[in-house]
């Protein structure tokens, strides 16, 4: 394995309104997982990565090849097909 790392995107905070026991839930969860030496954020991120995939994809061909133009995100410098088991959750979960 190479020293390098691919240079990681910018990042942004996303603003949407969830119910608030959504909210607490992830709340307990980041916490959790946070004590456990896990990485939540990159869990939560590449979990909504997948979601914004499944959604794309099923989206009429017609309104697709707008919404193509989004890049996909990476995390930690590794990219989300990579089938990595960081942090206890495959890529195909």
């Amino acid at each position: 394995m190479g020293v390098w790392r691919s240079k990681q995107e910018e990042s942004k905070s996303m603003w949407f309104r969830v119910p608030a026991s959504l909210k607490r839930e992830f709340e307990e969860l980041r916490q959790r997982a946070e004590a456990e030496g896990m990485d939540a954020t990159a869990t939560f991120t590449a979990a909504l990565g997948r979601l914004a995939k499944q959604l794309r994809d099923e989206l009429p061909e017609s309104k697709r090849a707008a919404s193509e133009a989004v890049t996909q995100p990476k995390v930690k410098g590794l990219d989300r097909g990579a089938g990595s088991r960081a942090n206890g959750v495959s890529a195909a979960s």
